[in-house]
Parts: C-alpha cells; structure tokens; sequence
C-alpha cells in the first residue's frame, strides 16, 4: 500500500452523542473508505468533562501523572468501542492503546499546561508507526488510536492538552506521511459564521492554511490551532459532515509550507493620536472610520494603548488623511495631539508556527536591532507578525528577516 493510500480520519466528539453513534459511523465509514484507515477518536461528548469533574473531586491535591493517565480514558474507550463495531460488521480492527507494544505517539514533554503542552516527538514514535501500524493495515485492518494521548520517554501516559485528538491527527498523518487528514464533524465544513448565531451560515469550499490558522486561531472551534504547528509533509486537510454521503462536500484546507516574509510594496504613513484613558472613551475608532471613509481612505493598520491610537494609511494621502481627523482632537475630549510621520515601510511575516510561538518576536526583533534598524512598531494578529520600519530600513530588514528562517 502507498504513502497515498493511507487515509486518518478524526472523528469528533461533537457526532459521539450515545452508544448508538458508534456502530451507524462505522458503517458509514467503510461504505466510503475501504482500505487503509487510520481512525483518531475523541471522547464522547462532555466525557473528559466529566473526568476532569470526578478526579479532581476524588483527589483535592495535585497529582500530575495520575491525573494524566485518568483523563484520557474517554479516547480510549471510544478506541474499544469502535474497534467491536467494526469486527461487528466483519471488518477486522484493531484498537492501539497505550500499554501496547504498537503504540505511535511518544513524547518529550518541555513544559506542561492545560491548553498548551510543549513537546517534541520522539524517533521511537516513527519506528511504532512502521513496525506496528503499518503491517495491519497492509493487512486490511481499520487501525483505531486513542486520541489526546501519548506516552513519555519512561513510557508514562500523559495527553497532549485540551483538544489533544486534533494535534494526535496530525502527529498520526505525518508519521504515516499520508497527504491528506479527513476531520468527521458534526456541521457540514468550516462555515462563514457559528450556524448556531446565523440561519445565512454557509459553507467555505476551500481555505488555504495561512487563512484556516487565522479561523482557529481567533476562536472557532473549528480544529486545534496548536495542531497545525505539527504539520511538515500532510498537504491537504478536509472537513466533512458526519451526515454528508461522499467526500466532495466540506470544506478543503490546502497547506502553504514555510514562513512567508511579504514587503508591501507602498510607502505608509502613520498618524498617531496621544490622549489618555483611550480605551474607555467610546466612539475613537468609529470616528476615525467615518471621517476617512466619507473620502473613500482605506486603513491599512490600527493600533491601540492607553495613551496612543496609531492609523496607517498609505502616503500619498497622508496629509489629506491628517486634515481630516485634526477635527477629532476638539470632537473626542480625550485626544490631545495628533501627529504624522511619512515614509513608512511594512513587512508581513506569516507563519502557521507563529501560533503559540514563544520568542518568536525575540527572534525577529534581535537581529534587527544589532543591524543598527529602529523598528517603528510591531504587530502581531494570530499568524501574522507585522514589522515596521523607516522606509530607507524595508529591504535590508527583509532580507535580515528571510535568512532567520531559511535558518529555520
């Protein structure tokens, strides 16, 4: 079987509502997957909810391992229950749990916390994957692993944090060096709006990954932000409903490899207003917005502090721009001065890794000081980190910036 022919699927919590889900999705599944499947479970829904609730009720101190190895046993469950459901349609499977020889997921956990685990995957991860997994499923079998779960170098159990299945997804796919990860989900794809808030909701067909980290990111629950850092060699993402009869319904997500470093080729100015209490006078933003709007002035960037509103707009409409928001400073009690600076360069700095990245600015700011470039300000949006910097400093700042991550 080739590295193509291997399809992980993640099934979601969301469509894991009773017993009875389990038997109706296995069935579902081999009607559109016949060979190679890698399934990653989730929990039941509101399980690890309530197994967080029990220990922590159970046991008032804190008991690291303990509660690591007890909170992850909603996944497994689910591993056990969906392998029955397979053999109880005559499809062989088999159900990978962590105390056994085949296990894939093996960590070296850095630091530990709820929603984010720092961890590398350890070499024996790869040979798992190669002596255990992949014999079966050349054999046929439906592979089935626990989501959320993982083992350390001392072969302790621990999970990968909250919404740790969607990161194991992606761990499994790289591992396997399959191009595409299939998420079952309970709505139809990732949509333009929560469908629970809007009956206009619809479907996106297709996302590039720079645009689904942004999604993520800010807040849908849509997948794990932190999983797509995991991502190398899987170049395709789908999601699809547990309802929909095929595969060509969803929404697919295309990978975009690497760290982009974009120069805006238009010079920028930046008019600054310096007041006080800015975030608690109401309406800055809005008049700012209306008074450029009425000239048909489009914001490039906005940034806020307790003392300073900072617009960019592009230069050659600068003092145009200044002229019509010098009006705001007897408007807006709060304002005291506005001022412009011309001759403004911008740089994007665009990376799936920048989600949840530590020292990420560290690394960008540094060099660039030690080249003698003042940074005029820095910004940072999700994946997007935005630099700054006099006009005469873009190119030079650009090519710092390229060969910090051609570095890696």
């Amino acid at each position: 079987m080739t590295r193509s022919n291997y399809k992980v699927i993640k099934i979601g919590g969301s469509i894991l509502t009773g017993p009875t889900s389990f038997l109706r999705i296995a069935q579902g599944l081999l009607k559109r997957f016949h060979s190679g499947v890698v399934l990653i479970t989730s929990a039941m829904k509101g399980r690890t909810d309530d197994l967080i609730q029990t220990f922590e009720k159970a046991i008032p101190m804190e008991d690291f391992w303990n509660y690591e190895r007890f909170i992850g046993m909603g996944e497994i469950e689910t591993a056990i229950l969906f392998e029955a459901a397979f053999t109880s349609i005559r499809k062989e499977a088999k159900a990978i749990l962590p105390w056994m020889e085949g296990w894939p997921i093996h960590i070296s956990l850095k630091r530990s916390g709820t929603e984010r685990r720092d961890f590398t995957i350890l070499p024996r991860s790869r040979s798992s994957v190669k002596r255990s997994i992949k014999p079966l499923l050349q054999k046929g079998y439906v592979i089935v692993v626990p989501g959320f779960i993982a083992k350390d170098g001392r072969g302790r159990i621990l999970t990968l944090g909250r919404g740790g299945s969607d990161i194991s997804a992606l761990i499994i796919g790289e591992l396997l060096k399959t191009p595409e990860i299939i998420f079952i989900k309970d709505v139809a794809g990732v949509m333009t709006a929560d469908p629970k808030f809007s009956r206009k909701s619809r479907v996106i067909p297709y996302l590039d990954s720079d645009k689904l980290g942004m999604i993520t990111a800010s807040g849908a629950k849509v997948l794990n932000p932190i999983s797509l850092k995991h991502q190398r060699r899987v170049r395709r993402i789908k999601f699809i409903s547990a309802e929909a009869k095929g595969l060509k319904s969803g929404t697919v997500i295309e990978f975009v490899s690497g760290v982009k470093v974009i120069p805006v080729r238009k010079r920028f100015a930046v008019l600054t207003f310096i007041g006080e209490r800015i975030p608690q006078t109401t309406g800055i933003l809005y008049e700012i917005a209306k008074a450029l709007k009425s000239e048909g002035i489009s914001i490039y960037s906005i940034s806020l502090s307790d003392n300073i509103v900072a617009v960019y707009v592009v230069e050659r409409i600068a003092e145009k721009t200044y002229r019509l928001l010098i009006p705001l400073i007897d408007k807006i009690k709060n304002l005291k001065v506005i001022n412009l600076k011309k001759g403004i360069g911008k740089i994007v700095v665009r990376s799936l890794r920048f989600i949840d990245e530590p020292g990420v600015i560290k690394r960008i700011v540094t060099p660039i000081a030690k080249a003698g470039i003042n940074i005029w300000e820095i910004l940072t949006v999700h994946t997007d980190i935005m630099v700054y910097v006099e006009w005469k400093d873009l190119i030079p700042t650009v090519e710092i910036v390229r060969r910090i991550f051609q570095r890696g």
